[in-house]
């Protein structure tokens, strides 16, 4: 079966195994394919699976399988029969995940997806797939039943024996394939043909030109793994061409996650441009020139990061990496596949249908940004919207659907600023909400009942939003928010092009009477830069810790930079250790960013 590569950073997996095969399967669960890409592209989290198979029957895979993945490392009283005392069992297992909530059912997807997954890994290192070698975590780690009462083994057992086990490769045979009814490839440029074995070790047979119709009858997606890619296509002569140099760099597109149906996002208001003159030009039709890998680093290719982000791709560099603003492989991939889902030539390169199609093609992962804000929502990118994107972006990378479930003690926090429950701010979104569309606001967060969807903000606006002061744990087992079937409704939300909107004019409201309030005492702060690194900062500690955060560190005749440095400071002074890292690299993103202005703004025309 197809996968869908997303990989993880070196710290996450180890290379090899130390001279062990894999022996079994370990089931896991992360309440989401989102979390789990989140968990395991963070390099601090030490953390990796091999595989994450979602509701739908889309599988990620993070880690190779001849690597070891950091999944089923700790050891608590084990009741596994293969487990050996002084092994680690990564060494020895391949760990595949369930994108399913807690105390959720798998789905009849999941479970077919993963039957087929772990039939094909038995398969290929060669054991039974069996109560024994389809292992529960809790198995190895009394202490975690992460797969929850939702999972049934048998029945999954069940589901893997009732079709026949694909026959072990052979020595010098190569990876398993899968036939394909013959049909022809393109050649984006000149490959090679390799002849018997899907890597670039094997010999060439011959060297084809770009523009060549290749004929193939199957694929594999166990060959070496190039630019991310391991799917080679395999010719009638027994040849081998990797599939990333063809116009169909995956022979079977992914399936995607399901989503609600949502409206078509209209064209943005006439005479809205996003300001950055190559995608304005190209969007209106006034540039025939393609954005592709020839195109210089800047805002354009990081527009259209943005956008295909924006459109669940994910390993794309955001506003903070280096990378950002370069047309690279995994940028050009990401095209291709857009380019194949919405049926358009899957060239590699963003023409004005391309991009076209990503600004109006509703997001599956919707991401606020300057292109997002302006091509798609219909709002100018400047003053207070400007400031609330950059602030959005270092808060969450800019996810309107952005969930925080409990890690604060604040219960649920959603959205592109985070409006957390017990500190009281989820309600006036919810409001916001119900103001936008309220037909559809009852139906999302009721189920068509007004009586549950109203009792929603009457729950959230009570003391502490609902939850336990101190642990954030919800005080009605009804409004528990941090899990299904709340989870998957804001999730839901997310996706309503009104509710987006809703959330960008009640972050802007905020912010701007966060703005009134530090210009009584903060009046010596006039750049665009300071407004919006006290604003990251009021959002974070809320007016009144913000007043307290200048006045402690406010001397008389400071330069502005030197008094938000000080502040800076202070901020990560507040912070327990284990936040102290990420904070101190917010500070410093807003205080080193060249997207923002050290020139006097007109306050006035901020909002």
């Amino acid at each position: 079966m197809l996968k869908q590569w997303i990989g993880c950073p070196p710290d996450n997996f180890t290379q090899g195994r130390r001279g062990h095969e894999p022996q079994a399967v370990v089931i896991h669960a992360y309440p989401s394919l989102q979390a789990a890409d989140a968990l395991f592209a963070n390099p601090k989290s030490s953390e990796s699976c091999h595989y994450v198979v979602a509701a739908g029957g889309l599988v990620h895979q993070y880690v190779d399988e001849a690597d070891t993945a950091y999944h089923a490392g700790l050891v608590v009283n084990p009741s596994w029969a293969l487990y050996r005392r002084g092994i680690n069992p990564n060494l020895m297992t391949i760990g595949v995940a369930a994108a399913v909530g807690p105390g959720e059912n798998w789905s009849e997807e999941m479970y077919g997806a993963t039957a087929e997954l772990i039939r094909e890994i038995a398969a290929y290192w060669g054991f039974p797939a069996d109560a024994e070698h389809v292992v529960l975590h809790a198995e190895i780690r009394a202490s975690r039943d992460c797969t929850g009462p939702g999972f049934d083994r048998a029945e999954l057992l069940k589901r893997i024996a009732s079709q026949p086990a694909p026959a072990r490769p052979t020595p010098g045979s190569g990876p398993l394939a899968a036939s394909l009814e013959q049909r022809f490839v393109r050649l984006l440029g000149a490959a090679n043909l390799r002849e018997g074995a899907p890597n670039t070790r094997a010999r060439i047979l011959r060297t084809l030109p770009r523009g060549t119709d290749v004929a193939v009858t199957g694929f594999t997606d166990r060959g070496e793994r190039i630019r991310g890619n391991a799917v080679w296509y395999e010719t009638p002569e027994n040849a081998f061409l990797w599939a990333g140099a063809t116009d169909t760099p995956q022979p079977l597109a992914p399936a995607p996650l399901p989503t609600p149906a949502a409206p078509p996002v209209p064209p943005p208001e006439t005479g809205i441009e996003c300001g950055i003159p190559r995608i304005d030009a190209l969007f209106r039709g006034q540039s025939s020139a393609a954005i592709d890998s020839h195109e210089p680093a800047g805002d354009a290719v990081g527009a259209i990061q943005d956008l295909l982000s924006g459109h669940g791709h994910t390993g794309l560099p955001g506003l903070l990496s280096a990378a950002y603003g370069r047309f690279g492989s995994k940028t050009a991939t990401a095209v291709q596949n857009f380019q194949s889902n919405r049926g358009l030539p899957a060239s590699g390169e963003v023409d004005a249908a391309t991009l076209r199609a990503l600004a109006r093609t509703p997001a599956s992962k919707p991401r606020i940004s300057q292109v997002y804000l302006s091509l798609v929502l219909g709002l100018p990118y400047r003053g207070l919207h400007k400031i609330l994107s950059i602030v959005a972006q270092m808060e969450g990378v800019g996810k309107f659907g952005a969930l925080n479930l409990n890690t604060d003690a604040a219960g649920l926090s959603y959205g592109i600023i985070q409006w957390a429950q017990r500190p009281g701010r989820l309600p006036e979104l919810l409001r916001a909400f119900s103001a936008a569309d309220r037909e559809r606001y009852i139906e999302i967060f009721g189920d068509g009942n007004a009586r549950l969807a109203d009792g929603l903000i009457a729950y959230t606006s009570r003391a502490n939003g609902g939850v336990d002061a101190r642990t954030g744990l919800t005080l009605d087992p009804a409004f528990d928010l941090i899990r299904s079937p709340w989870t998957g409704r804001f999730e839901k939300a997310t996706l309503h092009l009104p509710f987006q909107l809703a959330q960008v004019q009640t972050a802007a409201n905020a912010f701007r009477q966060s703005l009134k309030k530090m210009q009584g005492y903060a009046r010596n702060l006039r750049t665009e830069r300071g407004i919006a690194f006290m604003l990251d900062v009021a959002n974070q500690f809320g007016d009144g810790g913000l007043k307290k955060l200048y006045l402690a560190a406010h001397r008389e005749g400071m330069a502005e930079m030197d008094l938000l440095e000080a502040i800076a400071d202070e901020s990560v002074e507040r912070m327990p250790d284990k936040f102290k890292q990420g904070v101190r690299a917010r500070r410093d993103g807003f205080l080193q960013t060249a997207r923002l202005s050290d020139e006097a703004v007109d306050m006035d025309g901020m909002g």
